[in-house]
């Protein structure tokens, strides 16, 4: 409770300072509030205090809450329903409360800007979580609707992916991902899956004064390299299919010595159900390198045709009449991967807000209610 006050009272001398006399609404403050909580993916401490203080803003407008540990390293994870102990409801929302570690000291420290508000998490995804919160107390033992809130969907989602593993957000009819948007336009139903691999070039090391005594693992891995860009080109705009990138290169502990071995990190974005060690098995026949998974997901990949699919895009588009609100397929991942057994639409969409994961990250005060509105009429069947 200390440290809710505190983040409090920081928040809101920083954004009434810059508000001027108009201050802000009670919800305005409230989202101050949480993003001054500095949940960085990797601290679980600070996850769990964004997971607590949902948790009481949830449960002082009536709703039902749950909280679970994941095993892994005893994080929360937080599942809130508009009904008690209702765990398979017509309607789930995903979100997600940690966010990415900040490149610059004090982007935990709101600021207003005009009507835009900026921290740490505004965009992804604090504010499109903080209007799942209001649905969820608008619906409260009027709807049928769940939320999962995790807390590690920055580095890979297992808490979403542990809730639904013990029951919890069962849908009946749709899964609705809200997440940092971009300002995208369109409604995403399907997302990639996710393959992290490490190819581990093998060498003869000595001193760098004699390369020709030596075999340079760094020069195989370059030649790898340029042959997974070969064989993964460009997508064009429009289309949808595998692509791969280097990511990270590792390898030697002198500047003045060539090392025996060398590593680099492949990241494929696939769209195969069994993508995971299909990909494992490419990157080391293109490569003739070892070739290992070091973690990954699969796609979520809803159907295209559901009436309820159809449904949400026509009250997103009639709250925001100048988005095109085509339906598209996602190059992201998101935590909808973990719901494509259920075999229901998986769209994602998020509020106004851009940065993500950026110095500049923003939400748009002023969409707070149109998109909660938005939220309510769908998930309350109107």
């Amino acid at each position: 409770m200390m440290f809710r006050r505190l983040a409090l009272a920081v928040a809101c001398a920083v954004l009434c300072a810059c508000a001027g006399a108009g201050g802000l609404s009670a919800d305005e403050s409230a989202l101050a509030e949480l993003l001054a909580i500095p949940s960085d993916s990797r601290d679980v401490a600070a996850n769990d205090r964004a997971i607590e203080w949902m948790r009481a803003y949830l449960e002082a407008g009536g709703v039902w809450c749950a909280v679970e540990k994941w095993p892994v390293d005893g994080r929360n994870i937080l599942y809130a329903a508009t009904q008690p102990g209702l765990k398979n409801p017509d309607y789930v929302i995903v979100t997600h409360l940690d966010v990415v570690a900040p490149s610059v000291p004090g982007q935990f420290a709101p600021r207003l800007e005009g009507r835009r508000l900026y921290a740490r998490g505004a965009c992804d995804t604090k504010g499109n979580a903080f209007c799942a919160a209001l649905a969820l107390r608008a619906l409260n033992g009027k709807g049928s609707v769940g939320c999962v809130f995790a807390s590690d969907e920055e580095i890979g989602g297992n808490t979403t992916k542990y809730m639904v593993s013990l029951g919890y957000g069962v849908p009946g009819r749709l899964v609705l991902t809200l997440d940092s948007a971009g300002r995208t336009p369109d409604i995403r139903y399907a997302c990639k899956g996710n393959g992290y691999y490490r190819v581990t070039a093998k060498g003869k090391s000595g001193h760098s004064s004699r390369p020709d005594k030596c075999v340079n693992p760094h020069y195989i891995l370059a030649e790898a390299a340029l042959k997974i860009r070969d064989r993964f080109p460009f997508q064009k705009p429009g289309e949808w299919g595998d692509v791969a990138s280097v990511t990270v290169v590792s390898g030697g502990d002198s500047p003045n010595r060539i090392p025996e071995s060398a590593q680099m990190t492949v990241n494929v974005r696939f769209v195969e159900t069994d993508g995971l060690e299909l990909h494992r098995k490419q990157i080391a026949e293109i490569t003739g390198l070892e070739t290992e998974l070091i973690r990954g997901t699969p796609p979520g990949i809803g159907p295209a045709d559901d009436p309820e699919l159809f449904r949400f895009r026509d009250a997103v588009k009639t709250a925001y009449p100048s988005r095109p609100c085509r339906l598209v397929r996602s190059d992201a991942a998101t935590d909808a991967r973990y719901f494509t057994q259920f075999g229901k639409p998986l769209p994602m969409l998020g509020m106004e807000c851009a940065g993500g994961h950026s110095d500049s990250e923003w939400v748009d005060l002023d969409d707070i209610p149109r998109f909660t509105a938005m939220l309510v009429g769908f998930l309350g069947g109107r």
